[in-house]
């Protein structure tokens, strides 16, 4: 039932290097090619004898009006198809997709018809150029030449050609030529990439019928228009002393060099037979954008503009539960009614092309999920179930299985980090997280089936205000731990400029809080104007929302807002990415609108305005790893990086996987608190820190620091050889910027002088 597959378990070394993504292919020939060609067209252009040059349209063509028929046919097919997709999609829910719609039309224009993200793998981005530039540049040339054909009969203008003829008839038949070259190019790349040694994503949905049939059909339609195109010059052009023109027209020239031995007679008659096998092969290639994956060319540009102007990282609320209840709707996503229509064309449009599972974290480490098997088996549902609820059958009666639980299990929905990583990757731009999220939705507000430990952390910010379970601290343990240093951390009254949010981890877990008195220590060396609520403060609610109680979210994003609201908070600073997001881009659906910043670009914005002065740090390597929820969520890469090379003597490494392709640390979605099988997520992620040879992992969120304190001792279990530390960017900054402290206060990075 479900398209799932795990890879095999490995566990991380210190040596592991992640696998490239993507093949490299040098284009820079194309450096040298164009220019050539273009002087070399300029120079025949000027020695040819233009002024007659053109071509029939129909010439050797007798009967021509059953093009029109099988035109109709095709028509008729593609029309069929997309109605009885539209009556599926329209069993999903209402979504709107005409707000903002200057960020949609730059979404469908550079990511869905610019195909932006296909270039992130470069092989098949160059592939794709070459197929999808030589199929919308030959599509317009037949555009014009219908124009240019029909445009006397409807305007009775006068004259055989409009303006196909000449130079202007020359310029357009080297570009139809180049573009043919350029296709089949790409269909040779194409067949070696999908019959050839694949890349493993390729292998995990592979459905090479299919494959084939588009492929191939693709490759059959660019040869056989070059084949008619030189039997017409061989038989036509070339004996009535035009080989001149027919230089303009180099695949087809080539062709009529070839079979240039043939009589005349035999080259019309063959020219005839293929140029009907030609058109059949055309219209049929069309048919297939209806029926198979080849309607992505049309689909993705379009979702691209479907495609939420919002950040990625941002969920939609639910709505008003208690009018839900009454009208009998679910809780969730458990049925293809309780899915948005968007939902359903997202399953509509995907490829199968791999690149959300090669960047799923959790794939990566074996564990059973696979974003694209969801979407798949989304779709296999939605085809099984959409028909029977079109017809007014109960699915239920007649499908075998349910849609969660059945089609898409349980444990791949509890396997996601909610990283945003498939999103990022898919180039016809499917948002997976929000489906999975409304999955988990149904699990838990419809049938009550989630994780024991997940249950726990709910019950823990229902009930204390936090996840942390066990725990002997309270909110104002660290600022108790101030004030013994003589530090009295302001509460916050409404008279300050900020409020700086703690959140629960940064007050809560023993290993933050120096991250939370490095943060106020540096906001009090610049002179910033702040406060913390102290016991006040409660969960944002992103735990519960991520793990699928939105209930909850909901309550605590209403009462964290109205008194928020009624303390007079304009300003909030915080540590924890998954605050910030909640902050700055949901909480507006509560009517919470404040400035939010997070300490990364806070800390920088101190620095630029020389408000912080760093201290040498002695020769520390230092690699960076990007929070999910700052980075790829919500843009911020710069800002980190930018603190830490604020410090004098600090040298920054890449991680291979970084900014917006960085690795999850294994904590999001609310896996921080879930049982993993298979390897864990921050094992891999810890290997591949140390191996950039650096000493210090740096972040910028607790989260990411408590998956780093876990994982550094399973990835170097030797403490005396261990080469790597974890600190956030916070408590670099600060101890660079502070004079020394008495010894015992906490860990600070070798290597720092004050």
């Amino acid at each position: 039932m479900s398209a799932q597959s795990a890879s095999p378990e490995k566990p991380p070394t210190v040596t592991d290097t992640p696998e490239k993504k993507g093949s490299r292919f040098n284009v820079s020939v194309l450096g040298i090619a164009v220019p050539v060609a273009v002087i070399a067209a300029i120079g025949a252009l000027e020695t040819a004898q233009t002024e007659r040059a053109s071509r029939e349209v129909f010439f050797n063509i007798q009967g021509f009006a059953v093009m029109y028929f099988i035109f109709g046919i095709a028509v008729a097919v593609i029309v069929g198809a997309f109605v009885q997709r539209l009556r599926v999609w329209r069993l999903g829910r209402s979504h709107n997709v005409f707000n903002d719609l200057g960020a949609r039309l730059t979404n469908a224009l550079t990511l869905g018809a610019g195909t932006g993200r296909v270039t992130n793998d470069r092989y098949a981005g160059v592939m794709h150029w070459c197929i999808y530039s030589s199929f919308a540049v030959l599509t317009l040339v037949t555009i014009l030449l219908a124009i240019d054909d029909y445009f006397d009969l409807i305007f009775q203008v006068g004259g055989e050609h409009a303006f196909l003829e000449g130079g202007v008839y020359l310029a357009y038949s080297f570009v139809g030529d180049l573009f043919g070259i350029i296709g089949l190019v790409g269909i040779g790349m194409a067949v070696f990439r999908r019959f050839g040694p694949a890349p493993a994503k390729l292998t995990w949905d592979r459905r090479q019928s299919e494959d084939a049939i588009v492929v191939g059909l693709l490759g059959f339609v660019l040869f056989t228009g070059f084949l008619v195109e030189g039997l017409r010059i061989g038989g036509h052009e070339i004996p009535l002393g035009n080989e001149n023109w027919s230089y303009w027209s180099p695949g087809g020239w080539v062709i009529a060099k070839i079979v240039g031995g043939a009589s005349v007679s035999a080259l019309l008659t063959a020219h005839q037979v293929f140029w009907w096998i030609h058109v059949v092969g055309a219209f049929s290639l069309l048919t297939l954008m209806a029926l198979t994956k080849f309607r992505h060319i049309i689909f993705a540009p379009v979702n691209a503009f479907l495609k939420r102007p919002a950040v990625p990282s941002y969920l939609a609320p639910m709505g008003d539960f208690e009018q839900l209840i009454e009208e009998g709707a679910s809780l969730g996503a458990g049925k293809v009614q309780d899915l948005s229509w968007k939902q359903l064309f997202d399953a509509d449009t995907c490829v199968r092309c791999g690149r959300c599972t090669d960047a799923c974290p959790a794939y990566t480490a074996g564990q059973p999920l696979s974003p694209m098997a969801i979407i798949q088996d989304l779709k296999s549902y939605m085809n099984h179930a959409g028909p029977l609820l079109i017809a007014g059958k109960d699915p239920a009666e007649k499908v075998d299985g349910e849609l969660v639980g059945d089609y898409v299990k349980d444990e791949s929905l509890w396997a996601c980090r909610t990283c945003m990583a498939c999103v990022q990757e898919c180039p016809v731009l499917i948002e997976h997280v929000p489906t999975i999220v409304d999955m988990r939705r149904y699990l838990v507000m419809e049938k009550a089936r989630i994780p024991g430990t997940a249950q726990e952390t709910l019950q823990n910010i229902e009930q204390r205000g936090h996840p942390w379970r066990g725990t002997q601290l309270t909110r104002e343990t660290w600022m108790e731990q101030l004030r013994e240093e003589g530090i009295d951390v302001p509460i916050f009254d409404g008279s300050q400029e900020y409020l700086y949010w703690v959140g629960c981890s940064g007050a809560l877990v023993e290993r933050n809080m120096p991250i939370t008195k490095s943060v106020v220590r540096l906001l009090i060396e610049a002179g910033v104007s702040f406060g913390v609520l102290g016991q006040q403060e409660t969960c944002t609610g992103d735990p519960a929302r991520r793990l699928g109680s939105e209930f909850l979210y909901a309550t605590l994003a209403e009462t964290n807002v109205a008194s928020m609201n009624e303390i007079g908070v304009r300003r909030v600073i915080t540590a924890c990415p998954h605050c910030f997001n909640t902050f700055k881009n949901e909480y507006p659906d509560f009517d919470g609108q404040w400035e939010v910043t997070h300490h990364a670009e806070f800390l920088q914005l101190l620095l630029a305005q020389g408000k912080l002065q760093p201290k040498e740090m002695d020769g520390q390597t230092i690699t960076y790893h990007d929070s999910c929820y700052l980075g790829r969520g919500n843009g911020i890469m710069d800002a980190p990086r930018e603190v830490l090379e604020n410090i004098p003597g600090a040298e920054l490494v890449e991680m291979p996987r970084s900014r917006e392709q960085g690795m999850c640390c294994g904590a999001g979605g609310g896996n921080m608190w879930m049982e993993e099988s298979g390897t864990r997520v921050n094992h891999l992620r810890t290997a591949e820190a140390a191996n950039t040879g650096a000493s210090i992992v740096a972040t910028a969120c607790p989260f990411c620091i408590q998956m780093f304190e876990d994982g550094i001792p399973a990835v170097q279990p030797d403490e005396e050889s261990r080469s790597i530390q974890a600190f956030d960017i916070a408590e670099l900054l600060e101890v660079s910027v502070a004079p020394p402290r008495p010894a015992g206060e906490g860990a600070i990075p070798p290597g720092v002088t004050g």
